[in-house]
């Protein structure tokens, strides 16, 4: 008998109504509602996930940005096409801006923005880019399929190996990542930036700067904004970045792995028991407090220290991306208060139960 939409639940799938491929939808990424979760499983599902949703974003398409490059302070960038059957004529007509091909929103993502900042200038290289995506949205896609074949599943224990995790993605993911960022920035993005067009067939042949690769050439410690994109000096970003490469590289070798060194996770976390360790679960409140605070100062920097080209002239874009970053951190400050909350209410309990305990024994000792 062929299994019907939604695998998952056998319940759902046994459903005659057209609930059945909603509710199937909607509990998709519900991994523990799901029939014969296991622990082992939510971990698997949840990893396999990931691959699929980074294959969604690492889908795009360039809308007018050929036409915003020729004046990006007075060309509204515009978002990707709406082609909804729902939309007639007249609204067809009412969301289309001149030079566009179909229905259109205005875009205040700042996309363009860091399109233009990090070197790319055609369709042509936007086309190139997608393509790269393209290939590692397909390769996401694979490795998500093939980490839920039992013969490559993960175990548990792999998941809960957190040293190695996160050696993993402080070393690996943001050290070598902005490591590769920098060198971007100094042999693509600072050249184009000065008229060179830096591409893989004359990547070898153009210097990033024309006195060489010496260090005040390609970072130059000019802390200021160029006078023409009222943005921060390419330059500086790529010594910020490579500072951060540096950072996040030797942070990678802080947890204890196979050689004996470094610290415990595990001793980390039984330091913070309560009543020795002191605050305990607060420390958890403490890790969204820095979340929620850096998250504020990003949204103030965005608009106070404009990393982006032409970003500092449009105030819509910069308004959007400050409420956008806001609202992230007034979330994550809520979350630090019910944190707290329960921190506060296991302290309350805890010293409830050793004054009924010390009364207790007081008691006894008097009869």
């Amino acid at each position: 008998m062929a299994l019907r939409f939604p695998r998952f639940s056998q319940g759902l799938a046994q459903d005659p109504t057209t609930r059945r491929i909603w509710f199937g939808i909607a509990t998709a990424h519900d991994f523990e509602s799901h029939d014969d979760i296991t622990e082992e499983r939510l971990y698997q599902n949840i990893f396999a996930s990931h691959f699929g949703q980074l294959a969604i974003i690492f889908c795009g398409l360039p809308g007018n940005f050929e036409t915003w490059v020729q004046d990006p302070l007075h060309v509204r960038p515009i978002a990707h096409a709406i082609w909804d059957p729902h939309f007639g004529q007249p609204a067809v007509e009412a969301f289309t801006h001149g030079g566009a091909l179909g229905p259109v929103n205005i875009a205040y993502s700042g996309v363009y923005q860091w399109w233009y900042t990090i070197g790319l200038r055609t369709n042509g290289d936007l086309y190139t880019g997608a393509l790269f995506l393209l290939f590692l949205s397909a390769i996401s896609l694979i490795a998500g399929w093939l980490h839920l074949q039992p013969k490559w599943k993960p175990s548990v224990s792999w998941f809960k190996n957190a040293e190695s995790c996160l050696n993993h993605h402080l070393s690996g993911l943001f050290g070598v990542s902005s490591l590769a960022w920098t060198r971007h920035l100094v042999h693509v993005t600072i050249p184009g930036a000065r008229g060179e067009y830096v591409r893989w067939n004359n990547f070898l042949g153009v210097l990033p700067h024309l006195q060489g690769l010496g260090s005040r050439n390609c970072h130059s410690n000019t802390w200021g904004f160029h006078p023409q994109t009222q943005s921060l000096w390419l330059t500086d970003i790529a010594h910020h970045h490579l500072a951060i490469a540096i950072l996040f590289l030797i942070a990678g070798h802080m947890y204890r792995t196979n050689f004996g060194i470094s610290h415990s996770i595990k001793e980390i976390l039984e330091a913070h028991i309560p009543p020795g360790g002191r605050l305990g679960r607060g420390h958890k409140g403490l890790a969204l407090a820095s979340l929620g605070v850096i998250t504020s100062l990003v949204a103030q920097n965005m608009y106070s220290l404009p990393a982006y080209a032409f970003i500092a002239q449009d105030f819509t874009t910069q308004a959007a991306l400050y409420t956008h970053h806001q609202y992230i951190a007034g979330f994550i400050m809520t979350e630090l208060l019910l944190m707290e909350l329960y921190f506060l209410l296991e302290i309350t309990i805890q010293n409830k139960t050793r004054i009924m305990y010390w009364q207790e024994c007081k008691t006894t000792k008097k009869l």
